[in-house]
Order: structure tokens, then sequence, then C-alpha cells
């Protein structure tokens, strides 16, 4: 049996491949899953304690802490895990903390350079959340290159390709494979913007281990950063992420497993935990009337999607079929974007309910059953772009979007989205308004779709390409079991080349760590001229202070030699009249003896 080493960035992947991990220990192999990130924001530190809680052959710990220097990276993307501590780091080796900075850099320069591709035209969004993690001297290169044209792009992806193979891997990374020695490393997600999990492919090389890219959702490829050292293999879902990863990460074909996607197995399985009207009456919906089911989006997809709902809804209520006016409603925010929706009066409009309730626990085991619930009984589902609609076409309902300009950059401005609406074999019916998002709406609820053949049929090549009745989970842990059992990789030896470019470019490194502070180029060119000034005004008042005390040493030296010299003269002259007083006391004595001798004389 063989020992596998999953590193994640957060317990929140957990959720995606739980039921293959649960496979693997099953079939007698140890998976030991480490951490990068301990995040609690929907509780994803209990699906970790949930998962070790399950098996003894499955452990879950922190990987080795980041440097200090790294932080000021990650300060511009989780500012939430910074504050809570939950980014461990560390003061260590300058010269580590000095690559570090240097890869982190180039990886970011890297990952914007890819959003001006053609492939992205119109990913301005995407586009900007890549340039908002780069410090902004970085980004004005950046730019600079990609408006040159095709060819200093190219240059310049060059260049940071160059560099990022000279970049050592983390000493401790390098360390830490060696002391859990695993026959398979298993890396997810490793093309988040700037992502330190590159270092674990370095190190895998380095030590022999043979390492696995395994992509945790379907649109991972396409608004994420680059897969920058590729790994040994990588496992994607269908193949279309096939296609992505050989087009847009130059991932070699014959590395690339598809394996199908893990993450909705249950979906196929479930089966609704109460009746229609039960369920109607729990979350507050006239059970004798069609439900249309609203699925909202994440934070990025969305920011402020509440007034397009309460704009979507009002036309649903105003239009004259009475089949979609007096439609039920029910919302179904999104985990991680449903403060929004406090905002929203659901009150105001009738036959309308928002479900789950805002603050509920996203790991309850009632969760995904109201999910399932939901979408097992509504007679179509709307969202703008989100896993849900995945969901809800593996259940059976037909899905529908509308596109309209608030939502540009992540309906069109998204490669991914293009896999739902694409032409006759999409998933989601697109409207480019909203009198022909409702007027389908209308056909839907009338029963007169038509297109479950097709939507089975877009199901069975995106989420079960190997069949539609074949688990997913399975056939990931039988593919790792398979990749854990090849033979090791020869341990790649470091050309003499690469210790060469790396010793020259060490000033390059020490200049990164310098310039992650991102301040303005004024701030770096005065810096020497006030820390001069400062050294100098410093010398001069340690020269004065000197001077000072010399004088004040001198007069109180003077002041000394004054005392005592009028103490010894002093003392002198009280010796000296001691001295005379004693001569006259004999002398009046000798005088007084004299007196009596010449008074006995004349007696």
């Amino acid at each position: 049996m063989s020992r596998v080493l999953f590193v994640m960035l957060h317990p929140g992947f957990i959720r995606y491949y739980e039921p293959a991990l649960h496979a693997m220990a099953s079939a007698g192999h140890d998976v030991h899953v480490a951490f990068e990130v301990t995040r609690s924001k929907l509780r994803e530190d209990a699906a970790a304690s949930r998962l070790a809680a399950a098996s003894p052959r499955i452990t879950c710990g922190a990987t080795p802490p980041r440097p200090e220097s790294v932080r000021l990276f990650l300060e511009r993307s989780d500012r939430s895990a910074l504050r809570s501590g939950a980014v461990p780091a560390t003061r260590g080796d300058a010269r580590v903390e000095a690559w570090e900075s240097l890869a982190t850099t180039v990886r970011l320069m890297g990952d914007f350079l890819r959003y001006f591709e053609p492939a992205f035209e119109r990913a301005s969004s995407l586009r900007d959340r890549a340039e908002k993690r780069l410090p902004r001297l970085h980004a004005r290169i950046v730019r600079l290159a990609a408006g040159a044209g095709a060819s200093a792009r190219t240059t310049l992806s060059a260049v940071l390709r160059f560099v990022e193979q000279v970049i050592p891997a983390n000493p401790a990374v390098v360390a830490f494979l060696r002391e859990q020695r695993p026959d398979l490393l298993l890396v997810t997600p490793l093309i988040e913007l700037g992502s330190q999990q590159v270092d674990y492919i370095k190190a895998a090389r380095q030590t022999g281990v043979r390492s696995a890219l395994a992509v945790a959702s379907w649109d991972n490829l396409t608004n994420k950063g680059l897969v920058r050292v590729v790994p040994d293999h990588v496992i994607v879902w269908n193949e279309a992420q096939k296609a992505e990863a050989i087009a847009l990460h130059d991932v070699p074909a014959g590395r690339v497993e598809v394996t199908g996607a893990q993450v909705f197995d249950h979906w196929f399985e479930a089966r609704p935990s109460r009746s229609r009207d039960e369920f109607c009456r729990a979350v507050g919906l006239d059970p004798s009337r069609p439900f249309l089911l609203y699925v909202g989006s994440s934070t990025f997809i969305a920011p402020d999607e509440v007034p397009f709902f309460t704009r979507w809804l009002s036309r649903l209520r105003a239009d004259a079929d009475a089949a979609v006016s007096t439609a039920g409603v029910l919302v179904r925010p999104h985990p991680a974007n449903s403060r929004q929706w406090r905002a929203f009066e659901a009150a105001a409009f009738s036959n309308v309910a928002v479900w789950p309730r805002i603050g509920t626990d996203f790991n309850d085991t009632d969760f995904r059953r109201d999910f399932f619930d939901s979408l097992y009984y509504c007679a179509a589902v709307v969202g703008i772009n989100t896993s849900a609609l995945l969901e809800a076409g593996i259940v059976g309902r037909p899905v529908f979007t509308v596109t309209v300009p608030e939502f540009a950059h992540s309906q069109d401005g998204t490669l991914h989205f293009q896999h739902l609406v694409h032409g006759d074999s999409g998933l989601v019916r697109a409207a480019a308004s909203l009198d022909e998002h409702v007027a389908q709406l209308s056909a839907a609820l009338a029963g007169e779709g038509g297109v479950a053949e097709r939507d089975r049929a877009f199901v069975g090549s995106f989420i079960r390409p190997l069949g539609l009745d074949r688990p997913a989970a399975p056939v990931f842990a039988r593919t790792v079991e398979t990749l854990a059992s090849l033979p090791r990789p020869d341990a790649a030896p470091e050309a003499w080349t690469v210790r060469a470019a790396r010793t020259a470019l060490r000033p390059l490194a020490s200049l990164a760590r310098t310039l992650a502070e991102d301040r303005p180029l004024w701030v770096y060119a005065a810096r020497p001229l006030l820390n001069g000034a400062v050294r100098l005004w410093a010398a001069a008042a340690s020269a004065r202070d000197a001077l000072r005390g010399s004088v004040h040493l001198g007069r109180k030296r003077s002041r000394r030699q004054l005392q005592r010299a009028w103490y010894e003269w002093t003392r002198q002259a009280r010796h000296r009249a001691r001295r005379a007083n004693k001569q006259a006391a004999r002398l009046v004595r000798g005088l007084g003896s004299a007196a009596r001798r010449v008074g006995r004389r004349q007696l």
C-alpha cells in the first residue's frame, strides 16, 4: 500500500475530494492532508476535524510556515486570514525570504501577463484582480510589455519562466517532503494567483517524488493563475479541462488524466427528504404554485446581486402570464456571499422566500439536504454564474440565465461561463434581455422546454465523461493509486548553469524583497539620502556631545586642580600656623622660665 501526501491551500478544498479520500483510505492507503492556511470563514476547520476522525489512515496537519516577507503579498489577497493569524509565518534566513519574495513577484507577474493573451481579451475583471496583487512597479512593467505587442509579451513570459526555474525550492518544503516520504504528492489548487505551492512541485523533483495537480473546480484553469512548473500528472474532470490544460498551461497531453467530477457524485444518488408540500411550507412558499429557484453567486461574480434580483423579481411579477407573475420564488444565497441578502425585503413581495436563512452553518447536515430538495421540487433554476447551475443540471431541472451589463465581467468576461452556454450543447439557456428571459421561463413553467436530452448529454460529457452510471470518486481514487504505484522518478540534479544563474540573480531577489513593500519609487530613491542624512546628523550629534563632554571634563578637571591647590595651600598654611604657634608658645614658656629665675635670684 502507498502513502499519499495531499497539500491543500485550506480545509475548504476537502469538500471536493472527501469521497475520494475515504475511498483511498478504504483501499488501505495512508493519506496525510496538509493545509497551507487554517481558515474558518465557512467552518472549514470542522471539515478537517471530521475528515481526520473518519479513518485512522487519514491524518491532517499544517505545512511548513511561510517566510515573513511573503505576508506583504498575502495582505493584498487574504486580509481576513492575516488579521486572524491564520497565515503562518516565520522569520528565517534572509536569503530564503529574498528568494520567496522574488518567486512571488515572478509568479504574480506571470499570472497578470496571461490575461493580456487574446483568449482573455474580454476578461477585464480577471485582469484587474490579478493586477491588484502586484506592487505597482511590477504591474507597470507588465502593462508596458503587454502594450508593446505579442513579441514583447512572449519575451517577458520567457524571462519570467526562466527566473522561475532558477529560484530554489524553499528548504523547509524540501525537508517536509523528505520527512513525509510519500509515494505520491497531490497538490490543489496550485494555480492560485502567486501560489506558493509551486515549491512543492520543485521539491518533489528535487527529492524524487512523483507529483500530481488535482484540479478542484471547473473554473480553475481559466480564471486563476498559471501552472508555472508542470507536475508529473494533472487530474481533471473532463476533456474540456484537458484541452484547457494543454492550450493555456502547456501541459503535455500524455500527463493529463480525466476522472470526472467527484465533488458531484452524491447528487446522482440523492433523494428528497420530504414531500413537496412539506418542503414548501417549511421554507414559506405556497405549495399550490410552482416555484423558481434563484441560486446566488460568489462575491467576485456578483458583488452587488440584490439590486439585480429585485429588478428581476419585479419584472416577473409584472408579466402578463399569470403562471410567471404568481410563481413562487425561492432564493438560495451563495454560502460565501450571503450577507448582502440581509438587505432584501422578502415581505415586500408575495410568495417569495430566502432559504436557508442567513447565517446557517454551511457544514450542517441539513444544508445539503435542503439544497437538494430545493432543486428537486423547483420548476426551473435561475442564476448568474455558479456551480449550482451544474448541480441543477444533474438533478434534471432546466437552467436559465440572463446576460446583463452589470455582470458582463463574470459572464462573457470569463471562459468557464462559455462551457455553460456553448451553442446548442450548453446546459444554460442564456437570454440577452429580461423580456427574452421571462419568455423562456414562461415556456418552462408551461412544460415546453423539450431539451432534457441535451442537458443529460452535457452532464455526461462535463461531469461524468466516463459514463453517467460511473461515480467519479472511485475513479479518482484508483487513478491516484495507479500513479502512486509507478516507479519513483529520479531526483533531478541542478545543472551548473542554474546554479550560476542563481548566483547572478541574488541581488535581484534582495531587490524583490525590498520592493514587496509597494512604496512609491521616490521613497526608494529618497531612502538612501534620508539614511545618509540621519547618519550624518547622528555623527554630528555624537561629535558635539563628545566635544561638550571634553570641555566639561576639562572644566571639571580645572576645578578639581584649583580645589586641590587651595586645599594644599590651606593645609600648608595651617601647618605653618601651628608650627608658629608652637614656636611662640615655646618662646613664651622660655621667657616665663627666665623671668622666674631672675626673680628668685633677687630674692
